[in-house]
């Protein structure tokens, strides 16, 4: 009996702490796993975000530089610009390689939503992307150790003349 209370004393306990992967969208905004709603909640108290999705035989997880809810309801996060990388096969090998002049940022949303686009950092202008699609995007939140024990209470507040009137059209 003793050592069945030693045992049970000493267990490790499941933890929330460190990256979680908290929320799933589809390219329609659909739920595929977790709650958006502890997505919302963990943005509010400050908790950092990274973002994951694929396309074209890879996947890309990078850390939400900045991050905006929209009425409570959906969520953006905008990545750091990066340099461009490329994978390339050759013969038998895979390589992984810079674009030479390239740099690239992205924007996905809880609702499908993302775009990105590409600057020439040697000319300073756009060279490609800007186009609005609509992607899958996982979404993981690094929860600390000792974790906060408050409410996530909403940022924003109506102040658009305007708010109203597009609110009706769109909530319709």
């Amino acid at each position: 009996m003793l050592l069945l209370l030693l045992f049970s004393c000493n267990s490790p306990q499941k933890s929330n702490e460190g990256w979680q992967k908290v929320f799933q969208n589809d390219e329609k905004g659909q739920v595929i796993f977790g709650e958006k709603s502890k997505l919302i909640d963990a943005v509010r108290l400050g908790y950092p975000v990274r973002i994951g999705w694929g396309s074209n035989r890879v996947e890309h997880v990078a850390d939400a530089a900045f991050l905006t809810i929209f009425e409570g309801e959906e969520v953006f996060a905008q990545i750091n610009t990066i340099v461009g990388q490329a994978p390339a096969i050759d013969n038998d090998s895979l390589k992984l390689r810079f674009r030479t002049q390239n740099h690239w940022t992205k924007i996905s949303g809880t609702n499908g939503y993302a775009t990105g686009f590409m600057t020439n950092y040697l000319k300073d202008t756009i060279v490609g992307g800007g186009t609005d699609r609509y992607t899958p995007t996982t979404w993981y939140v690094l929860y600390p150790a000792h974790q906060l024990d408050i409410q996530a209470k909403p940022l924003w507040r109506k102040e658009s003349k305007n708010w109203e009137k597009w609110n009706q059209k769109n909530k319709q």
